[in-house]
């Protein structure tokens, strides 16, 4: 993927949206999306707005806002989707050891930063009743994340072995679908 691609691609769901998408990613995403189950699950409602715009309003995910405007990705988080992120809240980005924002607030770091965002975003809107248990997700960067569903709790692992749970599912924006969690994913040198 060349780096004009990945670059669009990268943010449009947790709050970034892009023009190209692997084609790998989208007909496996396409083809989850059929099969379709109903969970209770706490949920949340219609933003009525972007991705982007989502994000800034949210008291909860001040710093992943922050992360999307300094590796300028909100544009992208503003555009054509629909996509699923998997957005960590700001105590999942103050898990992380100590140091590590504070690399990515660097110009060096910005790379790394849209990866990372990058990474938690998906091609398609999977609302948490069509999740599965054991479903695989290709991320906008190529990444798999597998779905972990047993009875009202929705669990996202990332390639490293790394659990988040959903902790409010299904707000709506006006271009895909947020569902809010409690780790920072992943990316593995092969899966980014």
């Amino acid at each position: 993927m060349n780096r004009k691609s990945y670059f669009g691609w990268a943010m449009a769901a947790a709050f970034f949206a892009g023009t190209y998408v692997p084609v790998l990613a989208q007909s496996q995403n396409a083809a989850a999306q059929t099969n379709t189950t109903t969970t209770t699950i706490k949920s949340g409602n219609s933003t009525g707005k972007d991705l982007a715009i989502s994000a800034a309003k949210s008291a909860n995910h001040t710093i992943l806002f922050r992360a999307l405007r300094v590796s300028g990705l909100t544009e992208q988080a503003s555009g054509k989707g629909p996509y699923t992120v998997f957005a960590p809240t700001n105590e999942a980005f103050e898990k992380l050891p100590a140091g590590t924002m504070d690399e990515f607030w660097k110009p060096a770091g910005k790379s790394k930063l849209t990866k990372l965002l990058a990474y938690h975003v998906v091609k398609g809107k999977f609302t948490a009743d069509q999740l599965q248990d054991g479903q695989k997700l290709k991320t906008v960067t190529g990444g798999t994340l597998t779905v972990g569903k047993q009875g009202d709790s929705i669990t996202i692992t990332d390639g490293g072995g790394n659990t988040a749970t959903i902790n409010q599912a299904d707000v709506e924006a006006t271009n895909g679908i947020v569902h809010s969690i409690d780790t920072i994913l992943m990316p593995t040198p092969a899966g980014q």
